[in-house]
């Protein structure tokens, strides 16, 4: 089985709540940020005790709020339909919008505030500083607890000579599934050849395996997202909003009148959908694999 790489992005990160978060965090850092540092400034107009520039101002902040929610929305429509996240990519979505902000400011600056002490480079440069100063400390911080929360719900494929709970002695070098809750507690380990699927069912997941040779289930409160992408690389696979299976475990892929469906090599699994979002996926995997597939 391929090792998962290390450089994976942490897509947790274009998670709708964390989106939430991170923005919120920014732009309050923001705000605080440049109202203290505008008295110091003969280029800032962000002086909001000004009655002359409380409409531009607010005007401003409105419209630099929803540039940043338009572009993290589609960020994350973009990071789910057509562009595959890296941590290089990420930075430089932020950094344009950084880099839009800045210029944004600069043209208020110039065309209604009306600054005339300065040339147009030097307005539009240092614009551009001060939104990477407003914004981009917050977001490498946001990004980096958001990272290190992620790091703490991982999912671990490790090798151990170790007793796993489905009830079997762990050989060297065999590969076992370690599961956590959302709190980073482990509360499963399984030998990967024993679990077969992972539904989610609200905010839990249930992880289904053979113990003995008989089918159990297991419970956990973790998200399914955060299972796909830490086993991005191995034969876990997403499926379906609500599985992941391990295609090491699927006996026939079969294509009927209403989409793909699943066989496991254990008959008393029912057969497992395949969504039209990740059907091209699951036909990709499943025609370098040699495993054997069915028309109807």
């Amino acid at each position: 089985m391929k090792k998962r790489k290390k450089d994976n992005f942490a897509s947790s990160l274009l998670e709708v709540g964390n989106i939430v978060t991170s923005l919120t965090f920014s732009v309050l850092y923001a705000l605080v940020f440049l109202v203290i540092y505008s008295p110091f400034s003969d280029t800032s107009w962000f002086g909001v005790a000004k009655s002359d520039s409380f409409l531009l101002t607010t005007t401003f902040v409105v419209v630099s709020i929803l540039l940043l929610i338009v572009s993290r929305i589609l960020m994350y429509v973009a990071s789910k339909r057509f562009i595959k996240m890296t941590y290089m990519k990420y930075s430089l979505w932020l950094f344009s919008e950084i880099i839009l902000i800045g210029v944004f400011h600069s043209i208020l600056s110039m065309f209604y505030v009306k600054i005339t002490n300065y040339t147009v480079s030097f307005i539009v440069t240092k614009s551009i500083l001060i939104t990477l100063l407003a914004l981009g400390v917050p977001y490498i911080v946001s990004a980096m607890w958001l990272t290190i929360k992620a790091m703490h719900n991982t999912l671990l494929v490790t090798d151990t000579k170790n007793i796993a709970t489905d009830g079997e002695a762990i050989a060297q070098n065999i590969d076992i599934i370690n599961i956590a809750d959302n709190k980073g507690v482990l509360k499963l380990s399984v030998k990967l050849d024993n679990l077969y699927f992972i539904k989610a069912e609200d905010n839990y997941t249930i992880v289904y395996y053979t113990k003995n040779g008989i089918l159990n289930r297991y419970m956990i409160r973790c998200k399914i997202q955060t299972i796909e992408d830490t086993f991005s690389n191995t034969p876990l696979m997403r499926c379906h909003r609500t599985y992941i299976v391990n295609t090491q475990k699927i006996k026939v892929l079969r294509h009927e009148s209403d989409g793909f469906y699943m066989d496991f090599d254990l008959e008393e699994i029912e057969p497992i959908p395949v969504s039209k979002t990740y059907t091209a996926s699951v036909i990709k995997r499943f025609s370098g694999d040699n495993m054997q597939s069915q028309t109807n």
